[in-house]
């Protein structure tokens, strides 16, 4: 019976694939990468396929193919809502901080847990990190250093999540090193979220999807999601080869801050 199910998802996959390359013909980067994820995803309940549209939407959105977003719209049958811009709560603390001491007061209250940073001093150097990382790549790098030290020192509770934003502000320097250290500490480390950013520092999405392919449980949409949150930050910040490309084709390690 198992069997029998799972050979209906797959030719539906299939048919739905074709579909999907015939309404977008030139099957660029975000499309193979929705398809995979949704292959994924049809092995869940409907009503968990259903919550995870706004997020196949916004992927298709932030590719800029009108044509992919008319499809994953019509697939879901409804459109992609208004973005409305989050606040960043790590950056209300750490901006006055830094207009008033700079990073190295910002990174000794977040080391003593003093107010304001009693709480969310993860979020702030990364809020921080994130922010000067293109106009003073030397302290972008000092306060991802920060955020591994105290991810070493920190509570069994605290030290994944101070983990996680270090990576994060590894992947967004583009800096290789700093991301394994900083993965290694955390929770799920070679997740499929982490998975794409890495592949934003050093290799292509594509490489991945056979992984995305794979992903086989019905039990919650964590996976799917870790594959779209992950892809998103290549959609919002192109690969950094990209970027070296555009400041004249040197290596990743002869620019500062990357």
């Amino acid at each position: 019976m198992v069997r029998l199910i799972f050979s209906f998802f797959a030719f539906f996959s299939l048919s739905w694939s074709a579909h999907a390359q015939a309404v977008s013909p030139e099957r660029s980067e975000a499309s193979q990468v929705l398809q995979a994820a949704w292959g994924a995803a049809l092995v869940l309940p409907e009503e968990k396929q259903v919550r995870l549209a706004p997020t196949f939407l916004e992927i298709a959105s932030l590719s800029g193919d009108p044509q992919l977003l008319a499809f994953w719209e019509q697939r879901f049958g409804q459109e992609m809502a208004p973005i409305n811009a989050s606040p960043d709560y790590g950056w209300q603390p750490a901006e006055p901080i830094l207009q008033q001491g700079g990073v190295e007061a910002l990174i000794s209250l977040a080391q003593r847990r003093a107010a304001p940073l009693s709480f969310g001093r993860s979020d702030a150097l990364l809020a921080a990190g994130k922010r000067l990382h293109a106009t003073d790549p030397a302290s972008a790098q000092r306060l991802n250093e920060a955020l591994l030290d105290l991810a070493r020192t920190a509570s069994s509770f605290e030290r994944p999540i101070l983990a996680h934003a270090a990576a994060e502000l590894a992947m967004t320097r583009c800096d290789i090193s700093t991301f394994g250290l900083a993965e290694m500490s955390t929770t799920a480390p070679g997740n499929l979220r982490y998975a794409f950013w890495r592949s934003r520092i050093d290799g292509s999405a594509l490489d991945i999807l056979a992984r995305v392919r794979a992903i086989e449980t019905d039990k919650d949409t964590r996976e799917v999601r870790r594959v779209l949150e992950g892809y998103r930050a290549i959609q919002e910040r192109v690969y950094c080869h990209a970027r070296i490309d555009q400041l004249g084709g040197c290596s990743i390690q002869s620019i500062p801050g990357l």
